[in-house]
């Protein structure tokens, strides 16, 4: 383990002389791991025997990085427990594509209506030029931010910096035990209550995990639902825990996406978020992190954000059912915003 200064030093280094590499801190832990190596481009299958970081995005379909290191460094994190949140922040484009987004929600909402389709995460991206600050010191502020997050910072030469701060485990798999989250629905203060339509949010991504494990698992255990705290909002969770004899990229195909950030019923959700999301999600809603045959763990990529040069690209969204309310909706994703937002904010 090296020096904090030291570490930060190597990072700047690598992301100047555009080497690929990953940064990150596992929630609730005091260590930030690094690792710089070999990058392979392909898909699930195409890594199935290799160990490293995976890096996918949300279309199964389309070609991801696996980062296999070379070399590897950690450094303790020091958790300045008086760092507050700046008050919201408002962009720009929080008034252009309100009106947008809310045709888009209650048209989703008919569809539900009419159609197959139960629940259904739309989203949307928020774009913003960034000031002259560098990318480590923007996963600086990061970490200190979102400690109950899986935080990390990604660098490819071909598709910049990825960075975020994860509530959501898709996967671990360790001594063939199968643990996952049915994570879903969102408030920004403790004290207001649950309301039936985010309960059975939730209970939808749960059952359909539960639903998808079924045929490779045994001993299925569903834990107690429980409210968390993810940054500045709170969700509801369940873990759920299992055996079985699957490797780890099969687990990942069967799982992902879940509920949680597609929708229900799974093929049909994912057709309607190609058909009419007006953008590509690219590795937004994907899932990373440290993985093997026979062992993973491995996060869904929400709250994150894209940088290019100096502009800033925030990816947000929310689960929508039949009883979802497009004004509420917007609301959410708003919210949602602003862990990216409050890091790249100027203090």
């Amino acid at each position: 383990m090296i020096s904090e200064f030291k570490f930060f030093s190597e990072l700047n280094f690598f992301l100047k002389n555009n080497e690929s590499f990953v940064v990150y801190k596992k929630p609730s832990h005091n260590k930030i791991v690094f690792h710089q190596g070999d990058v392979i481009s392909g898909q699930i299958d195409d890594i199935d025997n290799n160990r490293g970081f995976l890096f996918m995005p949300f279309d199964l379909n389309k070609d991801g990085y696996f980062l296999k290191p070379k070399i590897t460094t950690e450094t303790k994190f020091h958790l300045k427990v008086n760092n507050k949140r700046t008050n919201e922040i408002s962009i720009k484009e929080f008034s252009s594509k309100k009106s947008s987004y809310i045709k888009f929600i209650n048209e989703t909402i008919d569809n539900i209506h009419s159609s197959e389709l139960e629940k259904v995460v739309c989203s949307s991206v928020f774009n913003v030029k960034l000031n002259s600050e560098s990318c480590i010191e923007y996963f600086k502020k990061l970490i200190q931010l979102n400690h109950d997050a899986f935080c990390y910072l990604f660098y490819h030469p071909d598709t910049g910096v990825w960075i975020g701060a994860s509530p959501e485990k898709l996967l671990n798999l360790n001594s063939n035990v199968v643990t996952t989250f049915a994570l879903a629905a969102t408030k920004k203060d403790m004290n207001q209550s649950w309301t039936d339509k985010e309960f059975r949010e939730q209970k939808i991504v749960e059952e359909q995990i539960v639903t998808d494990l079924k045929g490779v698992c045994t001993n299925i255990e569903r834990g107690a639902l429980q409210t968390v705290k993810a940054g500045n909002l709170f969700h509801l969770k369940s873990v759920i825990k299992a055996q079985t004899k699957k490797s780890s990229s099969d687990l990942i195909k069967l799982l992902h996406p879940t509920p949680a950030i597609a929708g229900t019923p799974k093929n049909e959700a994912i057709s309607y978020i190609n058909k009419m999301e007006n953008y590509n999600r690219s590795f937004y809603t994907g899932f990373m992190g440290l993985f093997e045959k026979n062992s993973c763990d491995i996060y869904v990529n929400i709250r994150c954000a894209k940088i290019v040069n100096d502009n800033l690209t925030v990816y947000v969204g929310g689960g929508i059912t039949k009883d979802s309310n497009a004004s509420d909706e917007w609301s959410e994703i708003v919210n949602k915003s602003q862990t990216m937002l409050g890091v790249f904010h100027s203090r």
